[in-house]
């Protein structure tokens, strides 16, 4: 099995999970203000988190995408484009202004650079783009 075949199916395994999060309504667990705040920001957080992985599976073959820091300012200027739009009455990815979803939104992509050079970049060795998975995917 090919580094990004793996790779593709840790991104697909961790987007599913998230789906799970949101399809069986996990935060049913919490009440009052956590419950709240969860329901208003937890989406904030998450869909950045995913966009940013989803991005990295395509950096094998977009090598501008490679360093997180590219990844992180786009999957951030196209969220925080979004709320400012709606700022303006543009219901674009959502309709009602809130400053609050920039916050989130910066801690989910925060979150998924962490993850993805801390965790994933140090102890999975099929992560990281290496000459081998450059001729793997010049061979396709």
């Amino acid at each position: 099995m090919s580094n990004l075949t793996r790779k593709t199916i840790l991104v697909v395994i961790l987007e599913l999970g998230l789906a799970c999060i949101s399809i069986f309504r996990l935060g049913q667990v919490f009440n009052g203000d956590f419950y709240k705040l969860y329901y208003g920001y937890f989406g904030d957080v998450q869909i950045p988190f995913a966009a940013y992985f989803l991005l990295s599976i395509n950096e094998e073959s977009i090598p501008f995408l490679r360093p997180w820091l590219m990844k992180f300012g786009i999957v951030f200027l196209v969220m925080t484009t979004s709320e400012i739009a709606q700022f303006f009455g543009v219901e674009l990815f959502g309709v009602t202004f809130d400053p609050y979803d920039i916050l989130a939104y910066g801690l989910g992509v925060t979150l998924a650079a962490l993850v993805d050079v801390k965790i994933f970049g140090k102890y999975l060795s099929f992560w990281k783009v290496s000459q081998s998975n450059q001729s793997e995917i010049e061979d396709l």
